[in-house]
């Protein structure tokens, strides 16, 4: 944790993004703190509120104009430099599992927040955010494997999901496993990965219609549910073919048949969404129904048949993620600024997120350790960093060893820090144990 925010290398940032070009009393650790560990939320923090941060943590009294002139494009440049750095800037502990099989397990999506007037050019609405007057939209990718933020990025509502994972495919490596929901999924992007050498794991698209391999012809659902449910299975596989001519892509599909309750409610849905649009269910989509399927083109020895299904529900974690961002960070809470002010007090309050990440993990890393098969709540950890903000400041500004902050703010309330897995339900730990052979 001795390397969270290195002085020495914020200020060679400041200086390569401009941001820093001669001597000045605000210094950029000094502007990067005051936004960082705000203790308003952006929606009610204003440009006094900042000044007066500076002298009362700093004794540097900087005007509201001259701190105004500040927020430019240098500024933004360097706000989100010093978040890059913080992102590739790897913290490696112990792991007892078994990652062999892939270089990289990502998960990916994205988060959507209406903003004030007078950033519709910017950030443009769609869909059904429409009725705002504009919409920023994070896309972020994390590696459950090393803990690492892979992606952040400010997008235009306008490039939906799809075309995002169709414009940015260099990105994946060798070897990397990419979870992600059908908001993301197209045939071009399955082909992608494939040629990339990597592997994906998403549910089956409701438009697709998949060849089994050894037959040559489509799945007939109907038929599967009744083989599965006279055979006892809870679980199927087959291997099958998605896509036609060049574009086609050979991959495992699971099924898994859902409770009745679940099925009856989705054809409600289902037929609720059909009236509204003038048309009727068919017989394939109500039979298709019964299964939640999924598809992957990693193989057994890599990711079992059991596993994918429980591999999959990981990409919840990142929903988990963006309600930690806007409940206990309020990043979706701001208000009528300049361009720039917004974005580097957004990409500052993500800075501190990504802070307290890696220091989330040191915790967890210790409790796994101390506690046997236990893992820290995410939650409970973000929550009780938020309560000693100023103490992490201390910290990071060396004012207090990394060693006496956990002796004094961790290690007496760690026990309560500890996950508690709901009751029939595997929590993500348990769940990357069981298929990663801790």
């Amino acid at each position: 944790m001795d390397r969270l925010l290195d002085i020495d290398e914020v200020r060679a940032t400041a200086r390569r993004t401009g941001f820093m070009k001669r001597s000045s009393k605000l210094a950029p650790e000094h502007f990067l703190e005051c936004l960082m560990f705000a203790d308003l939320e952006h929606g009610q923090l204003s440009l006094q509120n900042s000044c007066d941060d500076m002298v009362i943590h700093n004794g540097i009294r900087v005007s509201k104009v001259a701190l105004h002139k500040r927020f430019n494009q240098s500024s933004v440049e360097f706000v989100q430099a010093v978040l890059s750095d913080q992102m590739l800037t790897r913290m490696d502990f112990a792991d007892a599992r078994d990652w062999s099989a892939f270089s990289a397990v990502i998960i990916a999506d994205s988060c959507k927040f209406h903003l004030p007037k007078g950033f519709s050019e910017a950030y443009p609405p769609m869909g059904r955010f429409a009725a705002g007057n504009s919409l920023m939209n994070i896309q972020y990718a994390l590696d459950i494997k090393s803990g690492c933020w892979k992606t952040l990025d400010f997008t235009r509502a306008t490039e939906n999901d799809q075309r995002y994972s169709g414009a940015h495919i260099d990105r994946i490596g060798k070897g990397e496993l990419h979870i992600r929901d059908l908001g993301y999924v197209t045939q071009s992007y399955l082909l992608g990965i494939a040629r990339r050498q990597a592997y994906f794991l998403n549910r089956l698209h409701p438009s697709c219609r998949p060849v089994e391999a050894e037959t040559g012809q489509y799945i007939d659902w109907a038929k599967k549910y009744q083989a599965m449910a006279a055979a006892g299975q809870n679980i199927s596989e087959v291997c099958v073919t998605i896509g036609k001519g060049d574009e086609t892509v050979e991959c495992r599909l699971v099924a898994v048949p859902v409770p009745r309750a679940v099925w009856e409610e989705r054809i409600r849905k289902a037929n609720v969404q059909a009236k509204r649009q003038g048309y009727a269910l068919t017989d394939e989509y109500k039979n298709r129904a019964r299964f939640s399927l999924f598809i992957t083109n990693a193989g057994k020895d890599r990711l079992g048949t059991e596993m994918v299904a429980e591999l999959y529900r990981l990409r919840w974690q990142i929903e988990l993620m963006f309600k930690s961002w806007k409940s206990l960070f309020g990043i979706h809470k701001v208000k009528a600024v300049k361009k720039a002010r917004l974005e580097c007090q957004l990409l500052a309050k993500l800075l501190r997120i990504v802070v307290n990440w890696k220091i989330y993990k040191c915790i967890d890393s210790i409790a796994t350790q101390k506690f046997k098969n236990r893992s820290c709540s995410t939650w409970k950890v973000f929550k009780h960093l938020r309560v000693i903000a100023q103490v992490i400041r201390k910290m990071a500004r060396k004012e207090i060893s990394a060693l006496k902050w956990y002796d004094q703010y961790i290690y007496p309330i760690i026990q309560s820090l500890l996950l508690e897995p709901k009751k029939g339900k595997k929590a993500a730990f348990q769940i990357l144990n069981d298929i990663f052979k801790a």
